[in-house]
């Protein structure tokens, strides 16, 4: 096929923090120059990290420093780059790149934003579509207002296990706790319950701007000597591969790639009832539930999931099958490329 041909694809992310979108835009970045029928360009707020992970498998990738809306250079950049690629469809990531769009029938382009969170919808005003990684979403985002067609649902995919192994120094068990250090994550909940658990030790993997609270309340709680923090990696299956449990205590939780993760590597889960863990974990058949900030409702959880080992071998089996059903690489990228293909009006190659 020639390139002139293949559907052009311009993906854009304004964030420069690791978080779970960011790392979700890296895997449909990876994915989509894997297409055949596909030719993509990226543009990213400049950050060496991100673009050393996408530099060896993406082609063409433009970084922009000072990714502000106030930043006339980023405006005259963007317009540059829709200019000389002139893509038929583009791919916005939260608000800093939504707001940042030009007009599609500027460069008769096709826009769709793509909201992991509860965002402000004016950011979004020059997209033609928008993309949603929860049905809640969705549902938030035509109650504003937006055409319920025009509001396309598609979850989150994560990678495939890596099957390493980080070396694992005790006898306990390990409960894995993955994410950002932030309030809505509930990290804190999970920290004062470990005052009640001695055969587990927790391993903390991400960083923020509560590592301050977390160590006062390790110090408080007297829990040193096992709890565990570990900075973000690329290959989270080492940590996953060794651990017997993971728990997402979030307070808040869009969507709960974390979960996807344990699913993935066969480990059990324990979430709190709230947002997209509330939709996607079904009570003892895929995970365990517990009430949203109830340290001890997660207790009697913790406790109840080792003390069943066929409810244990049962939600591990069905977890597992739920994410080769509904969350593989493969199937959500057909459901992207195929979304693209029916907006811009082109058949599917």
């Amino acid at each position: 096929m020639a390139t002139n041909n293949k559907l052009k694809i311009l993906n854009i992310l304004g964030g420069a923090r690791e978080g779970g979108a960011e790392k979700f835009f890296e895997r449909i970045s990876l994915s989509l120059e894997k297409e055949f029928g596909i030719e993509q360009e990226v543009i990213i707020r400049k950050n060496q990290n991100r673009y050393n992970r996408l530099r060896d498998k993406v082609k063409n990738i433009h970084q922009i420093k000072f990714f502000y809306f106030f930043n006339p250079f980023c405006h005259k950049k963007i317009n540059e780059i829709f200019q000389n690629f002139k893509p038929n469809v583009v791919l916005t990531w939260m608000n800093r790149a939504s707001r940042l769009l030009p007009n599609s029938e500027k460069f008769n382009s096709i826009n769709i934003g793509r909201l992991g969170g509860y965002y402000k919808i004016k950011n979004y005003v020059n997209c033609n579509y928008l993309i949603t990684n929860t049905p809640d979403l969705k549902n938030f985002i035509v109650k504003t207002g937006w055409d319920p067609t025009k509001v396309e649902f598609i979850p989150n995919f994560v990678n495939e296990n890596s099957k390493n192994k980080l070396r694992k120094n005790t006898e306990k068990k390990i409960i894995i706790c993955l994410g950002r250090f932030h309030r809505n994550k509930g990290i804190d909940i999970l920290l004062k319950a470990m005052t009640y658990i001695s055969e587990f030790d927790l391993w903390i993997v991400g960083s923020g701007e509560e590592k301050e609270l977390y160590d006062e309340i390790i110090l408080k709680y007297k829990i040193k000597e096992k709890v565990f923090f570990y900075e973000w990696t690329d290959d989270i299956s080492q940590f996953l591969n060794v651990s017997d449990l993971l728990i997402c205590p979030s307070r808040h939780e869009p969507f709960g790639n974390v979960i996807v993760e344990a699913w993935a590597h066969k480990i059990p889960v324990i979430v709190s009832d709230t947002g997209g863990p509330k939709v996607m974990v079904k009570h003892k058949i895929n995970g365990l539930k517990f009430k949203n900030e109830d340290m001890f409702d997660l207790l009697k959880h913790i406790k109840l999931l080792f003390s069943k080992p066929n409810l244990k071998k049962k939600i591990i089996q069905n977890g597992f099958n739920e994410f080769k059903k509904n969350y593989s690489e493969n199937l959500i990228i057909k459901k992207y490329i195929n979304f693209f293909y029916k907006v811009s009006n082109r058949c599917v190659e």
